[in-house]
């Protein structure tokens, strides 16, 4: 939504008495918008790159402001890459694996032949074999003993190597899966979309009040752009602090439009805020913000964002 304008506000004393007549200038607000903000990126700014221009009526589904993207368009680029990297290498991983895992089985089951060799040789009695082949037959099977544990523990690393291996590239995998899918959901709201039918509004810079432009660079949730929903319309003012305690809720004020400054309408203030806001583009004053309502059906179009005066007689001045 637009920060409200003070066009004006006075108290004109109708005479050395203590009525005066009030008069506020306000804007045209909508209750229901669809308000569109900078979205947050990489840097601390991003760049508006196009906008819908202001005052044509959007469809639902129109493209409404596009910031720049290109930062979020190379890591993009650069995490696609390296997924695809990544996955090869799985691939290579699970190859290498493979061959690893074959290997240290065939050794495994060599091991085994050996022993139970082995195992049959150094059970022959010394009785039927020389001393000095029963003692290597012995020698035989306490070496095949050992090669069998030890290719056993080497298939078990090997396993454990393999699976060690393919999970810490598969975290990989998934990390670069989730940083794209991160970057890929930045980059969606980098281009916005209207949700409704309505016209365009530009909001206006948060430091300075001037309206958002295409190639300004704005902060992370600033304001850039709405579509006010044409039903639940009010009129928003603020008062001076020294004013607004003349007002009272329910008060009936003269109502009429800059764009129509012929036509008088009725107005009824609904709101009063309790606590005072400050308005840096306004000065060091503090304001308080006022709704009024008003009966929108009218002969002539009131859209958001129009200027209107407000009239109260005969308050009185304490």
């Amino acid at each position: 939504m637009y920060q409200a304008i003070i066009l004006g506000l006075g108290l004109l004393l109708m005479s050395h008495a203590s009525m005066a007549s009030v008069i506020l200038s306000g804007q045209v607000k909508a209750a229901d918008n669809q308000t569109f903000y900078a979205p947050k990126t990489g840097s601390w700014k991003v760049q508006v790159q196009w906008m819908l221009p202001e005052g044509e009526v959007a469809e639902k589904g129109d493209l409404i402001v596009v910031f720049d993207s290109g930062t979020i368009q190379s890591e993009i680029d650069q995490l696609k890459t390296s997924l695809i990297s990544a996955e090869e290498e799985l691939h290579r991983i699970q190859s290498s694996n493979a061959q690893s895992l074959l290997e240290a089985s065939y050794g495994k089951k060599r091991t085994e032949l050996l022993l139970t060799k082995s195992r049959i040789d150094a059970g022959v009695s010394a009785d039927n074999l020389s001393q000095y082949d029963y003692k290597m037959n012995q020698l035989e099977f306490e070496k095949a003993v050992i090669a069998d544990a030890k290719a056993q523990e080497t298939l078990k690393q090997t396993k454990v190597a393999n699976k060690v291996a393919i999970t810490k590239q598969k975290i990989k995998i998934k990390k670069y899966k989730q940083q794209l899918k991160y970057n890929q959901n930045k980059f969606k709201k980098m281009r916005v979309y209207a949700e409704r039918s309505g016209p365009v509004l530009y909001a206006s810079h948060p430091w300075n009040g001037e309206k958002v432009f295409v190639g300004m660079t704005a902060q992370p949730a600033w304001k850039i752009a709405e579509i006010p929903s044409l039903n639940g319309l009010y009129i928003e003012a603020w008062v001076h602090e020294v004013d607004h305690k003349n007002l009272l809720l329910n008060s009936q004020a003269q109502l009429k439009f800059d764009a129509y400054p012929n036509t008088h309408l009725s107005a009824k203030l609904t709101e009063i805020s309790t606590q005072p806001e400050a308005q840096k583009e306004w000065g060091n004053d503090v304001y308080y913000r006022t709704v009024f309502e008003f009966n929108a059906n009218t002969h002539f179009k009131v859209l958001p964002g129009m200027s209107a005066q407000l009239e109260f007689e005969g308050i009185i001045n304490e």
